[in-house]
């Protein structure tokens, strides 16, 4: 159906006559309304006739063909921006979770537990110290005995050995005496363990002699996806059923250690790669040779092995780590376990959970209904920040939380929001000839306001929208010229505001005057080559309780944003 007035044409010819504000081509309504029609929409004016008759709102309505009107219409609509919205909120969560599970994220993950271990870590670390077997000469079971029983007599606090021990036959007497050196309840051997043919970890024993002289622990790594080491495993199950004690637990257990209490879980930790005062690795040719005082050992928990890049290569550690040597590696982890900083890490499915609640729950409160400028960057920040303390307070409970994900999305999102702020900035800068800034304009309607002076602001929309509506369109220059063209009188000014929208003050200007200026522009551009349909809105004030700051603001013709 189609929207009629009242009366006939000659109707409203002979009113117009009279003064009388009746609706022109394209309007709908008698004197308290006026309708400007785009191509698929139609504006309606409404006088606040209880707060002033010259006050005007403008409200959006469509045209009734076949897509229904009234409250439905308007419960469509919200329905269907509402699912808009949880749908945006649920991508970002999702990806956010994805994100943070699959690795791209582990940079942040790195950084972020690196500067939050960082502030509460002690100034000065653990006494814990390698000592590693360099290239300088072969190590003969006899030479490592004499290293043990050097290290034995400082006075250490327990002695860890990650070394490939095997007996030689040529050798018995250093055999034998490599024995009597593990006999000491504060040594640990470890034992390689290596994936089996069900996939659970075998262990590959060290000879019968050597291993019944000590306790024994394993020393295998895990290693992530991307080839790095983060966490330590403080015990593994072997296919033979056997529940093998790290390393490093059974070093932690040969002594008095304190801070050990997490030493029975079964869960990995996150190594702690950012204390104070780091483990330092001594040569042991150095300390056979007498070089390094092995004073500065004692009451030290030592870790003995191989450092020599020639037999060994170094494994990567955290982003903003250097490379290390297995037993440096270790040496790292026993370190975090005696002052206590050890994390476990949260289960996956409870950290993808969170980032999609953190990362989703902020854009779901950034895309609100009003849509402000400022909301969705404060709500991106908001949710940085909130990920990033939940973090750092399951930190304190030794608990970890990787927020990598949630700061990546969220971040990304906020360099999209301020790209496309700076993109509208630039563009509401381009000027067209002729026509004054949006801040010309706002200082100008605030004298008109504040003088008391009627006037009237005439809000247009370039053909297309804000997608065609640029500087260089051909609707742009067209609306340029026409407003141009109005703007006889001194105190008349034509703006551009950016985004292909314009307007056109004009002061000591009625409502019915400004009605038949834009309807005269409108029939000036309809007539045009191109045939353009001008979208309009009209705000006329007396002076008291102006709004026309509010709608310029809005910055657009189809009324209050």
């Amino acid at each position: 159906m189609e929207l009629l007035g009242h009366r006939r044409a000659a109707d409203h010819a002979a009113a117009f006559e009279h003064g009388d504000a009746q609706p022109g081509p394209g309007q709908v309504g008698g004197a308290d309304q006026a309708v400007v029609a785009a191509a698929d929409e139609q504006y309606v004016t409404f006088p606040a006739l209880f707060f002033h008759p010259h006050r005007y709102t403008t409200v959006p309505i469509l045209r009734a063909q076949g897509r229904g009107t009234g409250n439905g219409m308007g419960e469509r609509t919200s329905r269907a921006y509402g699912l808009r919205r949880g749908a945006l909120a649920l991508a970002a969560g999702a990806l956010a979770a994805v994100v943070g599970g699959l690795g791209p994220a582990v940079a942040i993950d790195d950084g972020l537990y690196r500067a939050l271990q960082g502030w509460s870590s002690p100034d000065q670390g653990p006494p814990v110290a390698v000592v590693g077997l360099d290239g300088a000469g072969p190590w003969r079971n006899g030479r490592t005995a004499e290293l043990l029983e050097r290290l034995q007599a400082t006075g250490v606090r327990g002695i860890a050995l990650d070394l490939p021990l095997a007996s030689h036959a040529r050798d018995p007497a250093g055999d034998a005496r490599l024995v009597r050196s593990l006999l000491d309840t504060r040594v640990v051997l470890g034992v390689t363990l290596r994936p089996g043919e069900d996939g659970r970890p075998e262990a590959s024993m060290p000879p019968v002699e050597f291993a019944d002289a000590t306790r024994l622990g394993h020393v295998r790594l895990p290693l992530d996806r991307d080839g790095r080491v983060r966490e330590h495993l403080p015990h593994l199950v072997g296919s033979d059923g056997i529940r093998w004690p790290s390393l490093v637990v059974a070093l932690a257990a040969s002594g008095d250690a304190p801070g050990t209490g997490r030493a029975d879980d079964a869960e990995r930790w996150r190594v702690d790669y950012a204390g104070g005062v780091l483990p330092r690795t001594l040569s042991a040719s150095g300390l056979l040779h007498g070089d390094i005082d092995t004073g500065l050992l004692r009451d030290h928990w030592v870790l003995v092995g191989v450092t020599d890049p020639a037999r060994l290569a170094p494994v990567r550690g955290p982003y903003g780590s250097p490379a290390l040597y297995p037993v440096e590696h270790e040496a790292r982890a026993l370190a975090s376990l005696l002052e206590g900083t050890v994390a476990t890490p949260l289960p996956a499915a409870v950290q993808a959970l969170l980032s999609m609640l953190l990362a989703g729950g902020a854009v779901f409160i950034g895309a609100g209904r009003r849509r402000l400028a400022w909301r969705m960057p404060l709500a991106l920040l908001a949710g940085i920040a909130c990920a990033v303390l939940l973090a750092s307070s399951l930190l304190h409970g030794q608990r970890w939380f990787g927020a990598g994900g949630v700061v990546l999305v969220l971040a990304a999102a906020l360099a999209g929001c301020g790209a496309l702020a700076l993109r509208r900035h630039l563009r509401g800068r381009r000027r067209l000839p002729g026509l004054a800034t949006r801040r010309r304009l706002a200082a100008a309607v605030h004298a008109v306001r504040a003088a008391g002076a009627p006037h009237a602001l005439l809000l247009l929309d370039a053909p297309g929208g804000p997608a065609s509506g640029s500087q260089d369109s051909d609707g742009s220059r067209c609306i340029a010229r026409l407003l141009r063209e109005r703007a006889r009188r001194p105190g008349d000014l034509a703006a551009h505001l950016g985004d292909g929208r314009f307007a056109l003050l004009l002061p000591g200007t009625s409502a019915t005057a400004a009605e038949r200026i834009l309807e005269d522009i409108r029939a000036q551009a309809d007539g045009t080559d191109g045939a353009l349909r001008v979208a309009g809105s009209i705000h006329a004030c007396t002076g008291e309780g102006c709004d026309c700051l509010h709608h310029l603001a809005a910055g657009t013709a189809h009324g209050p944003a």
